[in-house]
C-alpha cells in the first residue's frame, strides 16, 4: 500500500469506530473494473459461547460485500468482510463475529444511512441521483427514508401563514395545505389536500388551548382560508396578503389590455378580409400592427410600479416597430393606445402608494383606505368600481396587514431580528422548493414521504426516529396507499364512463 492508502484506510478506521490494536486484519486496497475494495476480518481468537461458557467452535467464513461511501473519488468503494461463523457443541449455539460497522442482513455499512439521509436535506437532488451517488437502488434510498424521518406536526405559532402548493400526486393530493411561522420561517406542517372537510378535521383535533394561542392568520383571497379564524381560532384575526390585494389589480388590467388588443386584433383581421377580397387571394395571416406589439410586450407600462420601471434615454432601433425608441417613447406609445390608460394607471398607482405607506396606527389606515375606496365608487373605470367592492368585502384584513410584528431570518451565515410586516412572502419564497423538487425528481408519488423530505431539508433541526419503522410497516402503508390511488383512478373512469 501506498502512503495515501495508508491514510485513507486510518480515516476509514475512524469513521467505522474500530481500534486500530491489531484486533482487525485490513488487506491491501484492490482495484478491479474501477472498483475499489478493501478486505477486513477478525483475528482469529479464542469464542466462548454467551450462553453456557463452554469455548466455540469455528466453522470457516460467510463473506459479505458491503457498500461503503466513506473516501470514495471517482471509483466505488466496497468492503469485503469475512465474518467468521461460532458453534457451540454444549448448547448448540450458532453466531457469527460481530463488527461494529455492521448490522444483521445489511447489505451497507451503518454510517451510510446517515449519510443518505443528509443528502436528503438537499432539495435540489432526487431520490435517483442520491441513491446513484451511494450506489444504491432507488427503492432502497426511498425506503431508507421512510424508515428514519417521521417528523411530526410543530406548535402552532401566534403569526401563521398559511398557502397551498401544487403537488399532483393524486385527485386528493393535488393541492397541499402548509402552514409556516411568520416569525421565524419555519413550517409547520403540510397537510395533504386544502378541502374544508380536511382542514376541519385537521384542526378540530389540535387541542383548543393550542389554537387560543394563534393571534394572526395570513393568507390569500380564497374564501376557505379568510373564514379560517372565526372557525378555528376565536382570539386570532385575519390578514389578507397584500400582494394578493395588488394581484386582483393587476388581473383587472391585465383583462382590460386583452379587449383593447382584442380590439385591435379584429381591426386588423377585418382589413386582411377586404385586402384579400380586393386583390382575390387568400392570405391567412397578416404582419402584426404595432398596436398589437405593444399591447402583447410592452404591458408592463401599466402593470409594473411607476418607481420600479428603469427609465433611460438612450435609444435603439426597435426592428418590430421599425423606429428608434427608448423608454419614455414606449410608455407615450402605449398609453397612447387607448384613452383610459393613463386614468387607470393612475388609479393603481394610488393604490400602490397606499400599499407601501408606513402607518403609525390602525385608524390612519382605515381613514386612508376608506378613502380609496370612495374614490375608486365614484370612478368612470368599471374595474376599478369592481376593485372597491373588493376592497370593502375585505377591509378588516387589509388593514390587519399593515401589522408589524419583530421577525427572525437566517440567511446564509447570519441570523437576523427586525420587524417586518405581516404578508405570505416568506410563504411564496418557500413554495419554490417543493415546486423545483417536483420539476427534478419528475412528479410525486407518495405524499407522506415527500411531505417528510421537504419538512426535513427546511426544518432547522430535524431529529430522525430513535427506533426506525419496520420494513413490515413500510411495505404495509405502501400497499394501502397504492390501493387508495387506484380506487380513486377506478372512480374517475367511471364518472367518465
Amino acid at each position: 500500500m501506498n502512503n495515501n492508502e495508508n491514510i485513507s484506510i486510518s480515516k476509514l478506521l475512524a469513521v467505522l469506530d474500530i481500534q486500530d490494536d491489531d484486533s482487525f486484519i485490513i488487506t491491501d486496497v484492490e482495484l478491479i473494473d474501477e472498483n475499489k475494495y478493501i478486505h477486513i476480518q477478525k483475528k482469529l481468537e479464542p469464542m466462548y459461547c454467551p450462553r453456557c461458557g463452554s469455548r466455540m467452535h469455528s466453522k470457516g467464513f460467510y463473506t459479505r460485500k458491503l457498500n461503503h461511501p466513506v473516501l470514495q473519488d471517482s471509483t466505488k468503494f466496497y468492503m469485503i468482510v469475512k465474518q467468521r461463523k461460532w458453534h457451540c457443541d454444549e448448547c448448540n449455539l450458532y453466531m457469527n463475529d460481530s463488527f461494529p460497522f455492521l448490522d444483521r442482513y445489511a447489505h451497507s455499512t451503518t454510517i451510510t444511512p446517515l449519510l443518505i439521509l443528509n443528502a436528503f436535506k438537499h432539495l435540489d437532488q432526487s431520490t435517483a441521483a442520491i441513491a446513484e451517488r451511494f450506489n444504491i437502488s432507488d427503492t432502497l434510498a426511498h425506503i431508507l427514508f421512510e424508515r428514519y424521518v417521521d417528523l411530526p406536526r410543530l406548535p402552532l405559532p401566534e403569526y401563521m401563514s398559511i398557502d397551498e402548493v401544487y403537488l399532483n400526486i393524486s385527485n386528493s393530493q393535488k393541492y397541499a395545505f402548509v402552514i409556516m411561522d411568520f416569525s421565524n420561517g419555519e413550517i409547520v406542517d403540510i397537510v395533504h389536500n386544502r378541502w374544508s372537510s380536511t382542514l376541519e378535521d385537521y384542526f378540530l383535533h389540535i387541542p383548543l388551548e393550542e389554537r387560543l394561542k394563534v393571534k394572526a392568520v395570513i393568507c390569500d383571497a380564497y374564501q376557505t382560508y379568510l373564514t379560517m379564524p372565526e372557525k378555528y381560532f376565536p382570539n386570532s384575526c385575519t390578514v389578507l396578503d397584500s400582494f394578493h390585494a395588488v394581484k386582483t389589480i393587476i388581473s383587472y388590467l391585465n383583462g382590460y389590455i386583452n379587449k383593447v388588443m382584442k380590439k385591435y386584433q379584429d381591426r386588423d383581421k377585418k382589413a386582411l378580409e377586404e385586402k384579400n377580397h380586393d386583390t382575390n387571394r387568400d392570405n391567412k395571416t397578416i404582419k402584426k400592427s404595432k398596436e398589437v406589439i405593444l399591447l402583447q410586450n410592452y404591458r408592463w407600462v401599466m402593470l409594473k410600479n411607476r418607481d420600479e420601471i428603469n427609465y433611460s434615454y438612450n435609444r435603439h432601433y426597435h426592428k418590430m416597430l421599425g423606429m428608434n425608441v427608448d423608454t419614455y417613447t414606449i410608455e407615450k406609445l402605449f398609453l397612447q393606445l387607448d384613452p383610459n390608460f393613463e386614468g387607470l394607471r393612475d388609479l393603481k398607482e394610488e393604490y400602490i402608494q397606499f400599499n407601501h405607506t408606513e402607518y403609525d396606527n390602525e385608524f390612519d389606515v382605515l381613514l386612508d383606505l376608506n378613502a380609496l375606496i370612495d374614490k375608486y365608487d365614484k370612478s368612470d373605470q368599471s374595474i376599478f368600481r369592481d376593485f372597491a367592492g373588493f376592497l370593502r368585502r375585505n377591509l378588516r384584513p387589509i388593514v390587519n396587514s399593515f401589522t408589524r410584528i419583530k421577525v427572525y431570518r437566517k440567511s446564509a451565515h447570519t441570523e437576523k431580528e427586525y420587524y417586518a410586516r405581516l404578508s405570505n412572502g416568506p410563504m411564496e419564497s418557500f413554495n419554490r422548493k417543493p415546486k423545483d423538487l417536483k420539476r427534478d425528481s419528475r412528479g410525486f408519488s407518495d405524499f407522506n414521504y415527500t411531505r417528510n423530505r421537504i419538512l426535513w431539508a427546511t426544518r432547522k433541526n430535524p431529529s430522525i426516529k430513535g427506533v426506525p419503522k419496520s420494513m413490515d410497516q413500510i411495505l404495509s402503508k405502501k400497499w394501502k396507499e397504492t390501493w387508495i390511488i387506484q380506487k380513486e383512478k377506478s372512480k374517475v373512469i367511471n364518472r367518465k364512463l
